[in-house]
């Protein structure tokens, strides 16, 4: 029988608050002890630092732009269409179903289909935020008013401007008792699940909880856990907008961001650490339940987030655009065989369905556009991939273009309508100095934009660099 599948996702969770990738004192114990059985990859990158197009690349094995899901969407403003999926393409639910797993799906429920992906025949179970709602009213609990952690941030939707509230760094405590806060409410859903396995058909379990997205507003004792003052924060924390383009400081990160000070930082970096912790928590909870059920050696786990979180790094907020707080990501897998140990290679987020499918013996569509990292598991293996690349192109609609390639030692950021981007991440790895227009990096900059070049030629890019 193939091996059972758990994949564990995390939402906007930062490379440096996983004890495997960093001294920072913030507890990820049982994160750690998977990492201590996994394969640790060291360069693994989003293809876009957004939710739904993100998340809708890891479903497909489709970089954003191909599969049709290139913005959030959300809201009446939202444009929905643009954050669909293409008719026509598969997810690797349904493509495991039809391999004869039992599919499960628990948590964040962020790539639209049509119909839903919640009514797909191919979920044996499919637990939602909506779930976690109906539960939290069945309880008699009220939801607690989010607007104090927001902020209203002006928003052009074609000729207007609209005003949306995004979450801020404004922490706070939520009133819920742990069992019913929502990730711990998919964690034991996901738990059950894992418990009802039958013997005889292999499991494909999606655990994507929310932690640490913002708002950092969280229930003890994971609130109080970790003191503002003790936080040492990066150096480009909050950093200066010397060779960043204007265009950040007009959209949410550079709002949201705008006029924090050291101590603002500090307060939203220990709420976060606290959001960490529990979200490890929730993981450890699932973990234990598919050793008890399965053993942990005779399962396959990937573990990721589906993007970063900026934390006040060149005075931005959340995500949307390409600097390594938010796309360079933590990423583990664990699979009987595995040598446990850190991977150099370059990794993307269009590797995470085409290694899934692999390990439970099943080919690859040939439309999907990354390769397995399973010959990696076994040990350091060969370089897959010469670059790994990057896109965003708005929020609510598409109205902001990034495009970025990695390659070596070096990142190059193409903004449309705003200036190009140069760093080199060895010896500037908080990306302080734009080597752009660097006459000495010339070479090194027009080969990183060629190859960026020949991407968006190939993946059927929208926009073009000719």
């Amino acid at each position: 029988m193939p091996p059972n599948i758990l994949w564990i996702m995390t939402d906007q969770h930062r490379r440096d608050c996983v004890g495997a990738y960093s001294d920072r004192p913030v507890r990820t114990p049982n994160l750690d002890a998977l990492a201590a059985r996994s394969a640790v990859f060291q360069r693994h990158y989003t293809t876009c630092p957004l939710c739904v197009p993100a998340r809708s690349s890891l479903h497909t094995g489709r970089y954003s732009h191909s599969c049709g899901a290139i913005v959030n969407g959300f809201g009446a403003a939202g444009d929905r269409e643009a954050s669909q999926l293409n008719p026509g393409e598969r997810t690797i639910g349904e493509l495991l179903a039809s391999c004869g797993y039992r599919v499960g799906h628990f948590g964040v429920d962020h790539v639209r289909t049509v119909p839903p992906l919640g009514e797909s025949t191919a979920f044996s179970r499919f637990i939602s935020k909506a779930d976690w709602i109906r539960h939290v009213r069945e309880r008699g609990l009220e939801m607690p008013d989010m607007s104090p952690h927001q902020h209203p941030c002006p928003t052009r939707v074609g000729n207007s401007v609209v005003t949306h509230r995004f979450s801020a760094p404004k922490p706070g405590r939520h009133p819920f008792d742990l069992p019913d806060f929502e990730d711990v409410y998919y964690a034991d859903r996901a738990v059950e699940f894992i418990r009802e396995a039958p013997d005889g058909q292999p499991t494909f379990l999606m655990c994507f909880l929310w932690l640490p997205h913002p708002p950092f507003v969280i229930p003890e004792p994971y609130f109080s856990m970790y003191e503002p003052a003790d936080i040492a924060l990066p150096p480009n924390v909050p950093g200066n907008q010397a060779g960043k383009p204007g265009m950040h400081l007009e959209h949410l990160p550079g709002q949201v961001g705008a006029g924090k000070s050291l101590d603002d930082w500090r307060e939203a970096w220990a709420a976060y650490y606290g959001c960490v912790t529990l979200v490890d928590h929730c993981i450890g909870r699932v973990l234990d339940a598919a050793d008890e059920r399965w053993g942990l050696d005779e399962t396959a786990i990937i573990f990721h987030p589906d993007h970063g979180e900026m934390l006040g790094a060149h005075q931005y907020f959340q995500k949307m655009v390409c600097y390594e707080e938010a796309i360079h990501l933590p990423m583990m897998v664990s699979a009987p065989g595995t040598l446990p140990g850190p991977r150099e290679q370059l990794t993307s987020h269009v590797d995470i369905a085409p290694t899934i499918l692999d390990l439970c013996g099943a080919p690859a569509p040939e439309a999907m556009q990354g390769q397995s990292l399973r010959p990696l598991l076994w040990g350091n293996g060969e370089l897959l991939h010469e670059a790994v690349f990057c896109e965003y192109n708005g929020n609510l609609v598409p109205d902001l273009y990034q495009r970025c390639v990695v390659s070596g030692d070096y990142k190059y950021i193409w903004n449309r309508d705003d200036i190009d981007e140069l760093y080199d991440l060895r010896e500037d790895p908080w990306e302080l100095r734009n080597l752009a227009s660097e006459p000495a990096l010339k070479d090194i900059r027009n080969r990183l934009r060629d190859l960026l070049k020949r991407w968006m030629r190939d993946t059927g890019d929208f926009l073009s660099l000719d």
